[in-house]
């Protein structure tokens, strides 16, 4: 299979590197569209998370470039300045990955839930842009299958795996129980975050911007207020999480030090980040790779042995699609 990608992630990099190569949905289009059109190139797939940036590329044979290269090329980014930031894959171990990947084996937090429909928004969306073709197709469509088999075979966790259950877990076990939060972001992550500490007895308020009121459904029992008016209203709040796509801060240094009652937890689940790492001075700061470090134990390595295995069986059904492929396209 002529399929290679490229991917910087958690494990390669921190957050104030990875947040360069974070990209929002209308920066993916434009890129898919780049690669797509470059010469010996016959799809493209764009993974954009907050813990990775993954290219995949099917070329036509003969032609195994560096995906990462074709990326900055075409994202107009220096490449001189990404060596050693990335890690290239091809054929098998780049199914071998994406499968693992979806399953939540490769996560910050260890069998996440969230990864599997970020996987399938990827593919969906290079096939909105015109830019998946049918190796890609099939090649995501069976990793997201074997992604699904080890969730539901090995069950990770014994409970949710997500930020929202690690944000849950550092207010709880905060010595000094804060009780009433503030999320900044109405998106999946925050009301998903929102949902859960209300589950948990929290008071809960919502910020919304003023554009979108009455567009954003606010999980019930949680309180609403516009954005703008977020630096006003922190000092009754005990702890802040944000969750945005926002290319700003939402929480900037300047009018947060100037809080005469700020409050003492502030939760970054947002890349690009969200709060001003200045804020860390006045607050407990804690951002998506903080929620991500946690050990890696010999449970895991069995596990990963386990679901690897599982791999094969799905690798050996692409082989068996290719085949047939190959077969029809000689007339045979």
């Amino acid at each position: 299979m002529n399929i290679s990608m490229a991917g910087i992630d958690h494990s390669m990099a921190g957050i104030d590197i990875r947040q360069r190569f974070s990209l929002a949905k209308s920066r993916q289009q434009q890129i898919l569209q780049a690669l797509f059109h470059m010469e010996m190139v016959e799809g493209a797939v764009l993974l954009s998370t907050c813990n990775r940036t993954e290219i995949y590329l099917s070329c036509r044979e003969g032609f195994s470039p560096d995906p990462f290269a074709l990326f900055c090329q075409a994202a107009n980014l220096p490449f001189e300045d990404c060596r050693g930031l990335y890690k290239v894959r091809r054929g098998e171990e780049c199914f071998d990955h994406l499968c693992l990947l979806g399953s939540g084996a490769l996560s910050q937090i260890w069998g996440e839930d969230q990864i599997i429909t970020q996987v399938k928004n990827a593919i969906t969306l290079a096939r909105e842009e015109h830019c998946a073709d049918s190796l890609l197709e099939v090649f995501f469509r069976t990793a997201v299958t074997a992604a699904k088999k080890i969730k539901t075979t090995l069950r990770f966790t014994r409970s949710e795996a997500s930020v929202a259950t690690k944000t849950l877990e550092i207010l709880q076990n905060a010595p000094d129980a804060p009780r009433n939060v503030l999320v900044i972001g109405n998106g999946e992550i925050g009301r998903l975050v929102c949902s859960r500490l209300l589950e948990q007895g929290f008071s809960v308020s919502m910020t919304l911007r003023q554009y979108k009121h009455g567009q954003i459904q606010v999980p019930e029992g949680a309180e609403s207020f516009d954005y703008a008016l977020r630096y006003q209203e922190m000092p009754r709040f005990d702890a802040l999480v944000s969750a945005t796509s926002s290319p700003h801060y939402t929480v900037d240094w300047a009018e947060f030090s100037r809080l005469a009652k700020a409050p003492r937890y502030l939760i970054d689940l947002a890349v690009p980040r969200d709060i001003d790492p200045a804020c860390g001075e006045k607050a407990a700061l804690y951002d998506i790779d903080t929620l991500g470090r946690e050990e890696f134990t010999r449970e895991r390595a069995l596990l990963l042995q386990q679901a690897r295995q599982i791999v094969e069986k799905y690798r050996q059904d692409l082989h068996k699609w290719e085949s047939y492929r190959a077969q029809r396209a000689s007339g045979c």
